[in-house]
């Protein structure tokens, strides 16, 4: 028999299907039927239960001491099933009736045979499935049963709970999954792989071990719809490569979505109004964003959060990756909530509403980076980034896309450090484009500039070139001063690029005089700074060094992690050409780490090969081609990235070490034993 899993369409999970709907009973006979008893110690147990002891255990321990236990959660999440082996092991008299086999006006007649069948029995239990469909009617009959038969006990499996007095509650939640970027080896300890495993075989799970874990997050843990979309996966029907599913692969099916409209249809009006406006999310969201974003006419802000807690144990699911309190909807629940959404002619003032709340998301980041908050920041963009993608696609947006191409904007530019600090960068180009291409009136100044950014991180200086002379005119249009300081950064950046390193140096002393100490947006004095130190590294290295040094040096200014990592790259690059390779390493090694950890590619590739080259002159070669090998593996990964005159020397140096150090062959091995690693496995072993 199959391992886990719900037993009808209702609370549709995985198991047996020949026993679909049905109780074990007795030893290889039919489970008792809707009014069927089951005689105490004739119970045969279903199967073994995945990843639910403790849910088992609670939910025996309530039945030994409540008289009303109502086990509830989302639909598929595994409540039927784990009742029959609550059943199985309560060791008593059972009788066990589905709420699918009656209509409301059939209550009277089914509680007098109740009573009557009950009348004289001790210690029974009576297990009413599915009774939330008979509404009020089927709480009214579990109240006067209750008041009637003072030697009985009652188990509602129900996605609510019936709310009466002594009425004791098992949430039954989902699965546990592995967590994003879990590491393939310990997926398999999560409860809702171990399902997989168990339904499919091990083998299907350890073929593809990536995808696996995405499943299993994606449906949430929930066993039921989690099966039902692994049936391709572990079929090997895609043709797909491992752990690589599309948008919209594995898309929940019209059975899940039915049952869904079920829930839906049991909740109140205000209750059903939140779950179509929770629709607008791509993504999780926290209470904040759902009472600015919810809470508006039918529905105020300030009773969104009640309705919230009401519908959260039956409808949500909690983010595993998140411990402050995030939900999302289950897929089912999403397109439902979409289509009723799209059907009240409601999505058009919910979108509207889900985008000025990015904006803002946006810009708190951004302040928060400018602040000194940089990994809380990067943070907070990461973890609202599919709710921020939606809201920068000016094509989704109500009545035209033109009319929301500004708002777009402006939650790009805010992420400016995404893109250009963060390693995103042909991701931040694409969508700046897009905007760029839909905006009818004259292009902000900011975004032209961060335009002409992003291009030159890509390696092309000339298409930059166009977009500064376009941004410097609408900078003075707008009377945007810091703007123009901000310009001046990105003109020096396309000298140091080229390697004009005077004409840099004028560029950033410019950018350093108009961003002033303490900017509220944008990189700030200390990347200035940072920038200055690099051009000045091959003309003027004391100078250089001077410049270089970490930490704010006015009062107010708040430090830049980001920024102090290009400082430590400038003052290794001065020390390397020193002959300190000891310090200078130290010093790559450090800065490299710093842009690991930020997703940085530009950053990476420059600390990289400075790392290498560093360690080549310490005498260790095979680990500095081992580096060099890493570096190149991540530029064939990234967007294409021409090489910076500027890095030239650094590259062609370490290769002339390593050419006398090593031969062909050797080097050769070295390098792709360093692709193989990574850049982060080898600093694992620094």
């Amino acid at each position: 028999m199959a391992p886990y899993g719900e037993l009808d369409g209702r609370d549709g999970g995985a198991g047996d299907r020949r026993s679909a709907g049905r109780v074990p009973a007795g030893k290889g006979e039919n489970p008792p039927r809707s009014g069927q008893f089951a005689e105490r110690g004739d119970v045969a147990r279903p199967g073994h239960l995945v990843g639910r002891t403790r849910e088992l255990a609670a939910l025996l321990s309530r039945l030994a001491t409540a008289r009303l236990v109502s086990l509830t959660g989302l639909p598929g999440v595994g409540r039927t099933r784990l009742a029959r082996e609550a059943v199985a092991q309560a060791r008593r008299e059972v009788l066990w009736e589905s709420g699918a086999a009656y209509e409301p006006e059939m209550l009277d007649g089914v509680g007098a045979r109740l009573r009557h069948r009950f009348q004289d029995r001790r210690g029974a239990l009576l297990v009413l499935d599915d009774w939330e469909r008979l509404g009020g009617a089927g709480t009214a009959l579990v109240a006067s049963l209750l008041l009637d038969l003072p030697e009985l006990t009652i188990l509602v499996v129900a996605e609510r709970p019936c709310h009466l007095r002594g009425e004791s509650v098992v949430v039954l939640a989902p699965l546990a999954v592995p967590p994003a970027g879990c590491p393939p080896e310990e997926s398999g300890r999560h409860e809702a792989v171990e399902l997989l495993a168990a339904e499919f075989g091990d083998a299907v799970v350890a073929r593809d071990p990536l995808g696996a874990a995405e499943l299993c997050r994606r449906f949430g843990g929930v066993p039921g719809p989690l099966i039902e979309a692994a049936r391709a996966w572990a079929g090997g029907e895609r043709g797909a490569a491992p752990g690589a599913f599309a948008p919209g692969e594995f898309a929940p099916g019209e059975g899940q979505i039915a049952a869904a409209r079920h829930s839906y249809a049991r909740c109140s009006r205000v209750e059903r109004l939140l779950w179509r406006r929770l629709a607008v999310f791509e993504g999780g969201f926290d209470r904040e964003a759902v009472r600015e974003v919810c809470g508006s006419g039918a529905l105020p802000s300030d009773q969104v959060l009640t309705v919230l807690d009401r519908i959260a144990p039956h409808v949500l699911l909690l983010d595993p990756a998140d411990d402050t309190g995030r939900y999302r909807l289950p897929p089912a629940q999403l397109v439902l909530g979409q289509r009723e959404l799209e059907a009240s002619g409601e999505r058009w003032a919910a979108v509207l509403q889900h985008r000025r709340w990015a904006v803002g998301v946006a810009q708190q980041a951004a302040e928060w980076w400018n602040a000194g908050r940089q990994d809380e920041a990067l943070a907070l963009a990461l973890r609202e980034l599919p709710d921020l993608r939606a809201a920068m696609d000016p094509a989704t947006a109500p009545l035209s896309p033109h009319v929301e191409a500004g708002t777009a904007l402006k939650v790009v530019v805010h992420l400016w450090f995404l893109w250009a600090a963060c390693g995103r960068t042909a991701e931040g180009r694409a969508l700046l484009r897009h905007a760029l291409a839909l905006h009818q009136d004259p292009p902000p100044a900011r975004a032209l500039w961060l335009a002409a950014w992003l291009e030159l991180d890509l390696g092309a200086p000339e298409a930059a070139d166009p977009l500064l002379t376009a941004a410097w005119a609408a900078a003075v249009r707008e009377g945007d001063d810091h703007c123009l300081g901000l310009l001046a950064h990105v003109r020096g950046a396309v000298a140091l690029w080229q390697g004009r390193g005077e004409a840099a140096v004028t560029e950033f002393r410019e950018a350093l005089e108009l961003i002033g100490d303490v900017p509220d947006f944008g990189p700030g004095p200390a990347h200035c700074r940072a920038a200055l130190a690099l051009a000045l590294v091959r003309t003027d290295p004391e100078a250089a060094l001077e410049v270089a040094q970490p930490g704010p040096t006015h009062p107010g200014e708040a430090r830049d992690v980001w920024a102090e990592a290009w400082m430590r790259y400038a003052r290794a690059e001065v020390l390397r050409w020193e002959g300190d390779a000891d310090t200078a390493r130290d010093l790559a090694l450090s800065a490299l780490r710093t842009f690991l950890a930020f997703g940085s590619t530009v950053g990476g590739l420059c600390a990289g090969e400075l790392l290498a080259d560093a360690t080549a002159l310490r005498g260790d070669a095979v680990r500095a081609a081992q580096l060099l090998g890493a570096v190149d593996e991540v530029r064939a990964g990234a967007a294409p990235l021409q090489r910076a005159p500027y890095l030239t020397p650094v590259r062609r140096r370490c290769e002339a070490l390593l050419a006398e150090a090593l031969p062909p062959q050797q080097r050769a091995e070295a390098y792709t034993s360093g692709a193989r690693t990574g850049l982060t496995g080898l600093l694992v072993r620094a």
